[in-house]
């Protein structure tokens, strides 16, 4: 774990920060979902069960940030990946493709349009009416969603990352989110992939962008009274 700003709170204002959980939705984390099947023909059975695994040991984590921040009346967005068409046409070219192998293999997309059931959010992560869900057409939320825009209507200038995959859309969201001038948190037992070193090297690659924490030290300092 690393811990880049020692001594000094991570949390400077809770009114200016908000709590993002990138894309846990039943069908990227969930056990049947359609992601960790193709992830599976892709790069083998472990990665499948890796997916499915990853995804079950950061609900809690997950949880224990939401209920944080709910209860200190911090901001708490989603994100979700998503075709607004039903044929998927909406997506970036790279995602089509993935979609092609996906049905061809396996009968179904990797990544859902809006109207599936399993584009929504995992029950147990389930927002609040006024948590906004955004949906997004690629795996960087900065540049196919309208999250900036939502962000700075609220006065965000922090963001506390959480969510899957951290080698895919969490990595691709984080830096934008740094590239679009956001401070960005990343509590690395909130993340995962389906594969350990994947997941690590991805937190590596972070370094230049994100500070590194652990869930625990962020919902200690999102507790504790700040002076706003």
């Amino acid at each position: 774990m690393t811990e880049h700003v020692n001594g000094k709170s991570l949390i400077k204002s809770r009114a200016e920060t908000a709590l993002l959980v990138i894309d846990m939705q039943i069908y990227q984390a969930g056990e049947d979902g359609n992601l960790p099947h193709y992830f599976g023909v892709i790069n083998g059975p472990h990665a499948e069960e890796g997916a499915v695994r990853r995804g079950k040991e950061v609900v809690p984590v997950i949880l224990r940030l939401l209920s944080a921040f709910r209860a200190a009346g911090a901001c708490v967005i989603f994100t979700a990946f998503g075709s607004l068409a039903e044929d998927g046409s909406d997506l970036v070219p790279y995602v089509r493709l993935w979609n092609r192998k996906c049905r061809e293999m396996l009968g179904f997309p990797a990544i859902v349009s809006v109207s599936d059931p399993g584009y929504r959010i995992l029950p147990a992560l389930a927002p609040l009416e006024n948590e906004p869900v955004i949906n997004k057409t690629a795996q960087g939320a900065f540049n196919s969603s309208v999250i900036d825009h939502v962000l700075r209507q609220r006065g965000i200038n922090t963001i506390v990352a959480a969510g899957m995959y951290t080698n895919h859309c969490v990595i691709s969201t984080c830096i934008g989110a740094a590239d679009a001038g956001y401070r960005v948190i990343v509590p690395e037992d909130a993340v995962g992939s389906w594969d350990a070193d994947l997941h690590n090297q991805s937190l590596g690659i972070m370094n230049a962008w994100v500070i590194r924490t652990s869930s625990d030290r962020i919902v200690r300092e999102i507790t504790l009274p700040i002076s706003e």
